[in-house]
């Protein structure tokens, strides 16, 4: 079996675009969003994630179409907060995400 290539620790840029990983699946149980490792798929993550409404907005949003910038535009239009800001927590959400290989670029 080949070994997958290591994952990018470098924050990601804002032209970047994103598509989930067939190694992570999301689901909206109740009123929390939980991202679930998908058994027998090699996927390298130990637990289930529970993402916050930020955290389950960009989600969805990353389906290989948006790039960093039309979802920190999303953001800032959904949320009370600056560009700045935005996009910071955006950046740090996508870096936690490729650690997990939840993502991969499109």
């Amino acid at each position: 079996m080949a070994a997958e290539p290591p994952v990018s620790t470098a924050s990601p840029s804002l032209d970047e675009v994103f598509v989930r990983s067939e190694r992570m699946v999301g689901r909206r149980i109740a009123d929390e969003y939980v991202l679930v490792p998908i058994a027998g798929r090699g996927a390298d993550v130990d637990g289930i994630y529970n993402l916050n409404r930020l955290g389950a907005f960009i989600w969805e949003r990353l389906d290989g179409r948006n790039d960093g910038a039309a979802i920190v535009e999303a953001i800032v239009a959904r949320f009370d907060v600056d560009a700045e800001c935005a996009a910071r927590d955006y950046r740090d959400f996508v870096a936690r995400l490729r650690s997990v290989r939840a993502i991969t670029p499109a």
